[in-house]
């Protein structure tokens, strides 16, 4: 690649205004030479402050525009088929978390771009914070007894993610990072069984989505595990996320702060020390930079795999029933 990065930027929101931010930050070298959204305002907004030409149509913008990278932070339902559309044009790619709500479509963006030999990372950024690195370093590989993931929220702060059908609710938008977390620390989900409530405390007549979450998980190396989430709490909640990993002689605690071992000797904390979604951005940049994909923590099969687990918390709440991750993928993909 030559010394300067065209980066695409598909979406103009929240998560697409925080990528550019942290580009400008880490590499001077990255111009974004186009933003899309289907607002024609929003993605002026974000041409503006950012530089590139605004478009409403991504076909369009594909066609008329040279870049080198594509940043997708669209709503999920969209994720697999721009994906595609710039696999198609060897286009390296940063997708938003999860790859999408169509399990096929997205395992079809994984085999194109393997196929294409392009760079692509998900966005699960949790994994390349300097808590993630200390915590999985502490457990090292060592047998984990007991998985607990938890996230309480309020609404979304964007209608679409209201919506069930666009989003996929609380387990697939925002707990997933926690479920891929804890796959990089205790590895591959074997089983999950979910039960969700259909809007207990609904006070919003717009809101399709449910309010509660609960998921008991069993991984291949033998660790189970819970995950609890909510979107029915008041907006000022201030109870951060977390997933806690439970051992003989300690235990190693993860949240968007950094890390906690607790042994029978006290408590130790390390905290991040620069902002959230710096390190995936890094990772991204400098594998553009090398064309090394080693930077890459969370390769599209990666989030694949946890997209996957997501989903299938969704299914099982759907049917009352324990489903096995690899039948699940299995089906999706035949």
């Amino acid at each position: 690649m030559s010394d300067a990065i065209r980066i695409g930027m598909f979406g103009a929101g929240r998560m697409a205004h925080i990528h550019a931010q942290e580009l400008r930050a880490i590499a001077p070298e990255a111009t974004i030479v186009a933003a899309c959204s289907l607002s024609g305002e929003r993605a002026q907004e974000m041409a503006t402050a950012w530089g590139g030409r605004a478009y409403t149509d991504y076909r369009r913008m594909l066609d008329e525009t040279e870049m080198d990278a594509a940043y997708i932070c669209t709503p999920t339902t969209t994720h697999a088929e721009i994906g595609l559309a710039c696999v198609e044009r060897g286009i390296h790619l940063f997708m938003e978390k999860p790859l999408d709500l169509d399990l096929a479509a997205a395992r079809r963006l994984v085999d194109a771009a393997e196929e294409a030999g392009v760079l692509a990372l998900v966005a699960f950024h949790w994994r390349y914070t300097e808590g993630y690195e200390r915590a999985a370093g502490l457990i090292n590989g060592a047998p984990v007894a007991l998985v607990n993931l938890r996230w309480y929220w309020t609404r979304p702060p964007l209608q679409w993610m209201w919506r069930r059908d666009k989003a996929g609710g609380q387990i697939v938008d925002q707990n997933i990072h926690l479920l891929d977390l804890s796959r990089g620390v205790a590895g591959d989900v074997a089983t999950v069984y979910a039960a969700y409530n259909q809007r207990q405390v609904n006070f919003e007549a717009d809101f399709d989505d449910w309010d509660g979450y609960a998921l008991t998980l069993r991984y291949k190396r033998g660790a189970v595990g819970a995950c609890a989430g909510s979107y029915a709490l008041f907006p000022e909640i201030q109870l951060g996320p977390a997933a806690d990993f439970a051992l003989r002689d300690r235990l190693v605690r993860v949240t968007d702060q950094g890390a906690q071992l607790y042994t029978p000797d006290g408590v130790r904390e390390w905290r991040n020390r620069e902002p959230f979604h710096r390190g995936v951005n890094r990772a991204f940049v400098q594998a553009l930079r090398t064309g090394d994909p080693a930077y890459i923590r969370t390769p599209l099969a990666s989030g694949f795999r946890s997209t996957a687990v997501a989903l299938a918390a969704n299914r099982s709440a759907e049917i009352g029933q324990p489903v096995d991750l690899d039948e699940f993928i299995a089906g999706a993909s035949s």
